[in-house]
């Protein structure tokens, strides 16, 4: 019985010494048919343990198991790790597993073990590169957020740890999603989004190997294109009272979702970021925001406003007015003299021009015609009663003579007068038929 007892507690402490590491595999697939794969196994020290000496090395043994056809190319050994190279010429998902003993213990149990797996594909392995001039690209998975109107670099990367590939030629074929293709010899194609939106880009590599054998392979992402913020907008919708809330419009010039930080200061603050007012514009370019104005200013409006592909801060300058002093009572007395003396000038103008107007009228009016025919009208025969004056015929030209410059005289002193018929009835006259 006591041989029995000290075989067990030897295999428990032997046990507790071989439990102190965790086995981690790593792979570096997914490889082609016919490339070279590097799988490793190393021993960790468990959390909370500490490790061996490395002066006293413990000796281990590495086991590999691996799913056929995938086959062991080359090996090697460390202090506590183990790397296998590996080739296949079927595509497949392989399983592998390892696990370390003690190399002194056959009897002793595991120390540890893991699995895992190395993905092996007839397509040519590669990944997906976009870059702009301006750095503005963020990437989640295959979604791309680009700029519009900006000059996008997309890059086929090819993955060959073997060098595989190294004789082989290549040709692209790019499908931009917009409607644009290109081909190439060369892993790398310029373009130009001009409107924003989302697209679904892909590209169609060919390896050639030989002659006769070739590979394919086929890698998209979808992309996401934004304007970049060009401008943000300020305006007041209420006057600006000291004592007063404040409405304020805010739009910004470019694509959402925007984030927007904002902060009423003395002064223009150059980052905000960590005083400002958050806000988020999912599908909105248009904000109203509100502020109480305690005391007078001058203050500064500062905002901030951001997408996935751009950024871009402002301030505006903002002036408080007490109540019942603002500015505008003084502009509108100034308006109002500016006015009358307008108004006055104008008058006198257009009385100027009245006066030289019916002075031209008047220089202008035939009198000699009027005289005339006045006197051809008095000196006209007619059948009907004419009255001989006794007055002697020098005299009645004369007081003619006088009337007829009478007449022309009033002509000349009332210009708007209608004309007057004189006619001279002395107290003694006879009467004759003609």
């Amino acid at each position: 019985m006591s041989f029995k007892l000290l075989l067990v507690l030897n295999t428990a402490v032997l046990s507790g010494t071989c439990w102190q590491y965790d086995l981690v595999l790593s792979n570096d697939g997914p490889v082609s048919t016919g490339a070279q794969g590097r799988v490793e196994a190393r021993l960790v020290p468990r959390a909370g343990r500490r490790r061996p000496d490395p002066l006293q090395p413990q000796p281990y043994t590495f086991h590999w198991y691996l799913e056929s056809p995938l086959a062991i190319v080359r090996r090697s050994e460390q202090e506590l790790g183990s790397t296998v190279t590996v080739r296949s010429l079927a595509p497949k998902v392989y399983a592998l597993r390892a696990w370390v003993t003690r190399s002194e213990c056959a009897w002793c149990p595991l120390a540890a073990h893991g699995a895992t797996k190395l993905h092996v594909t007839d397509s040519v392995v590669g990944t997906l590169s976009l870059v702009q001039p301006n750095g503005s690209i963020t990437s989640s998975s295959k979604e791309y957020e680009l700029a519009t109107k900006s000059s996008t670099k997309i890059s086929f990367i090819l993955y060959d740890p073997s060098d595989y590939f190294d004789t082989a030629t290549f040709r692209y074929f790019w499908h931009f999603g917009d409607g644009e293709r290109m081909v190439t010899n060369k892993s790398y194609a310029l373009h130009t989004y001009p409107t924003p939106g989302i697209y679904q880009l892909h590209v169609d590599v060919v390896a050639y190997l030989n002659q006769s054998q070739q590979k394919t392979g086929v890698y998209g992402a979808s992309l996401k294109l934004l304007d970049t913020i060009k401008k943000i907008e300020v305006k007041s919708v209420d006057d600006t009272h000291a004592d007063h809330r404040m409405d304020f419009y805010l739009y910004v010039n470019g694509s959402p979702p925007l984030k927007v930080c904002w902060l009423i200061s003395r002064n223009c603050v150059p980052v905000i970021e960590h005083r400002c007012r958050p806000i988020e514009l999912l599908r909105s370019t248009v904000a109203n925001l509100s502020y109480n104005f305690s005391e007078l200013g001058p203050y500064t409006f500062n905002v901030r406003a951001e997408n996935s592909v751009s950024a871009l801060q402002a301030c505006y300058k903002i002036t408080t007015w007490q109540n019942g002093t603002h500015p505008v009572w003084f502009i509108v007395p100034c308006v109002t003299l500016f006015t009358v003396i307008l108004l006055f000038i104008l008058s006198v103008v257009m009385r100027k021009g009245s006066s030289q107007k019916d002075l031209v009228e008047v220089a202008d009016f035939d009198f000699s015609s009027l005289t005339d025919k006045s006197v051809k009208e008095a000196w006209a025969p007619s059948r009907r009663t004419v009255h001989i004056c006794c007055i002697p015929c020098g005299r009645l030209g004369n007081k003619s003579h006088s009337l007829s410059g009478r007449e022309v005289h009033s002509l000349l002193k009332f210009s708007h007068t209608q004309l007057q018929d004189y006619t001279h009835r002395p107290k003694m006259c006879s009467s004759s038929p003609l």
